[in-house]
Formats: C-alpha cells, sequence, structure tokens
C-alpha cells in the first residue's frame, strides 16, 4: 500500500482561513495524509514536561503532528535545531519502514527532507520571495530555501500563473508544473440576507486596503469582520485599532470555527476582498472570495487578477475606495435574488476543492479511481 502524503504546512491545522487545511481535508477523501504543522514555541512546555508531541488523528485519514520551535526561530542555529527537531518528530511518529508516497512543502522556510522517499511537490500558495518581509523572514533565507526546494522538486505547482512561472525559473528543467489555484467550499443553503450588513472574513493584516474599509463605514455600512489579527506593522496596527472601534464595526476575533462562518455568510448580504493592489496581492487567490460565492453572496473586491479570472457579475470590481463602498451601498440597498444566488453557487461548484485535490494528487502520482 502506498504511504501517506507528508504536509509541511505554513500554518497549523486549526486555521480554518488558509489554502493548506483546505486542501488536505479535500485529498482526505482519497489518501491518508500527515499534516506537519508550522514549528510553534508553545509545543515547548510538553517537551520541558518530557512528553514530546504525537500524532494527533484530527480526521479519519488525516495526522496532525505538532513541531516545536526553538526561540528566535528566525536566527540561523535556530533555524537548524528547529529543523532538525521537525525531522526527528516526523521520524519518531512514523511507522518504521513506511516511505511517503509524497512529500509536499507548502511553505518558503522548510527544505525537502533529505532521503526521505516519496515524490516531492513545491506548492507556493502565495508570492513567498516579495512577501518575505510582511511575514517576518529574511528575504534572503526565503530565496535560498525556496530556490533549492524548485531545484530539488519533481513538481511545482502555485495557486497563480505568475507564481508558477516564478518557480519555473528556479527550478531544474523538464520539471511537471501546473498552477493550482484555490478552491471554493460546497455551496451552502442560498443566504437570507436579513441582516445589511457587509462581512469580511479571513486574516486581517498589511493586505487588506484599510481606506476601501473605512470608506464602507463612512457610506452607513454595517461592517461585520470574522478572523484573526496577524499585522505586523505598527503604524498599519494603529490604522487598524481605529477601524475596529468604530461604531458599526463588529469584530469577531479569532477563535471562529468553520460552522459559525457558514451562518454568518447566511445572514449577510455582501462578502468584501479589499486588497491593496500590488505585485504581491496581485500573485495571490483570495480564499474569501471563494468563500462568498460558495455561499451565494455576491462580492466588491478591488482590482484583483484572482477576481477577475472567475468571470461573474455578481463579483463586482472596484477601483478606489469611494467605487468599492458605492457598490458596496448597492449590493446592502438590493439583496441577492435566488436565481443571482444560485448562479454563483454553481459557479462555486465548478471551482471546489474536489476537483483541486485531484490535481494536486496527479502531481503526486496518486490514482483517485
Amino acid at each position: 500500500m502506498s504511504g501517506p502524503i507528508v504536509w509541511f504546512s505554513g500554518v497549523d491545522w486549526d486555521n480554518v482561513f488558509h489554502t493548506d487545511r483546505r486542501m488536505v481535508e479535500a485529498i482526505a477523501e482519497y489518501h491518508d495524509v500527515i499534516f506537519v504543522d508550522a514549528p510553534s514555541r508553545g509545543q515547548w512546555a510538553g517537551w520541558l514536561r518530557g512528553q514530546p508531541p504525537a500524532v494527533e488523528q484530527t480526521l479519519p485519514r488525516v495526522r496532525r503532528l505538532r513541531v516545536p520551535a526553538l526561540p528566535l526561530a528566525t536566527k540561523p542555529v535556530s533555524r537548524l535545531m528547529t529543523r532538525l527537531l521537525q525531522r526527528w518528530t516526523l521520524r519518531r511518529n512514523l511507522p518504521a519502514g513506511l516511505v511517503p508516497a509524497a512529500v509536499v512543502v507548502a511553505n518558503p522556510v522548510t527544505r525537502f527532507p533529505q532521503s526521505f522517499g516519496g515524490r516531492r511537490i513545491l506548492f507556493a500558495t502565495d508570492d513567498w520571495l516579495a512577501g518575505s518581509g510582511l511575514m517576518g523572514l529574511s528575504p534572503r533565507w526565503v530565496r535560498r530555501v525556496v530556490s533549492a526546494n524548485a531545484r530539488e522538486a519533481d513538481a511545482v505547482a502555485a495557486v497563480a500563473p505568475v507564481l508558477l512561472q516564478q518557480l519555473l525559473s528556479l527550478a531544474a528543467e523538464g520539471v511537471t508544473a501546473e498552477v493550482l489555484p484555490n478552491g471554493a467550499p460546497p455551496p451552502g443553503t442560498p443566504p437570507h440576507g436579513s441582516e445589511a450588513v457587509a462581512i469580511l472574513v479571513g486574516h486581517l493584516n498589511e493586505r487588506l486596503d484599510l481606506a476601501c474599509l473605512n470608506a464602507v463605514v463612512d457610506a452607513g455600512v454595517r461592517l461585520r469582520i470574522l478572523g484573526p489579527r496577524v499585522d505586523r506593522d505598527p503604524d498599519y496596527a494603529r490604522r487598524l485599532d481605529a477601524l475596529l472601534g468604530r461604531p458599526g464595526v463588529e469584530w469577531l476575533g479569532r477563535l471562529v470555527k468553520p460552522e459559525q462562518v457558514v451562518r454568518e455568510l447566511a445572514a449577510v448580504r455582501v462578502g468584501l476582498t479589499p486588497y491593496l493592489i500590488n505585485a504581491f496581492n496581485q500573485a495571490s487567490f483570495p480564499l474569501k472570495t471563494l468563500d462568498y460565492i460558495a455561499a451565494g453572496l455576491p462580492v466588491v473586491s478591488t482590482d484583483l487578477d484572482a477576481s477577475r479570472w472567475l468571470g461573474s457579475e455578481h463579483i463586482r470590481i472596484a477601483d478606489g475606495p469611494e467605487a468599492f463602498a458605492q457598490l458596496v451601498v448597492e449590493c446592502i440597498a438590493k439583496p441577492p435574488s435566488r436565481a443571482e444566488s444560485q448562479d454563483l453557487q454553481r459557479l462555486a461548484g465548478e471551482h471546489g476543492w474536489p476537483e483541486r485535490a485531484a490535481q494536486m494528487l496527479r502531481l503526486a502520482g496518486i490514482a483517485t479511481d
């Protein structure tokens, strides 16, 4: 029998607003996966008590492995030690003699394990080279790791064509390559739109255009925000604090369950994708847009390539904060009809995670029949 896929994530399993977990959940319909969390200093407590982390069964075919990280984990010596701990922890919890079917690295700082077996797949979910500063990582270190992984990969994949070209420029000649956009969750119950509210789901960080969000609130629209803060820049943090403290803005915080997201999306009238327009964001494929359309919600987005690629008249593109707010006001005034919601949900069905998982499994050489 083929061994599991070992998935080196850039986040932990509890992060519901991320590609890694969504993809792995879909893959698990067909194949076993060991999901390796991003190393965390919070895992040291168990080690100090003599209880190294063990594999946790999160789904019938998904085992989660938590990995400790040393303090100052981005420094050279700590990076090396953290990598060794990651490999040791994985070896300790992998059955003796079991060779992985594939190893997927979906982050910019984990090197492919040497002498580990399995097909090697590098999967870029963001522009890691351009975004290293946003992630608080050394640009030189990120480039070195990504370049080495690209050279050693049997296959490279990315959520956007520009990212795939970036990996191909670093990879060995003849490597298998595929664009693998983010997917949509299964379509849910069409929204009832009972609340005249605009919603924003996902991480709160420097990628968001706060001018667009403030313009929405200035226009008298109630704004509900679901998701954790992961911002780093002090000036941006002050501006984000000011937005979250405004009357008419409700922030539900970090601990949001997937079922709560579904309920909230059903209750409101429009979903927001207010990304700043820059090279880093244009190389992304926001999950939030796909979550909205799966719920049957119209979307107001800044001018992102991913939003245009989906090709729906119900995903409305704004150029600037005033235009963004005006489109939101129009959506609030006219909730989506059942036919409009069904059109959006049909679109979501065409871009579901099962199709994306099948793509990844083909790259791994695993049949889904």
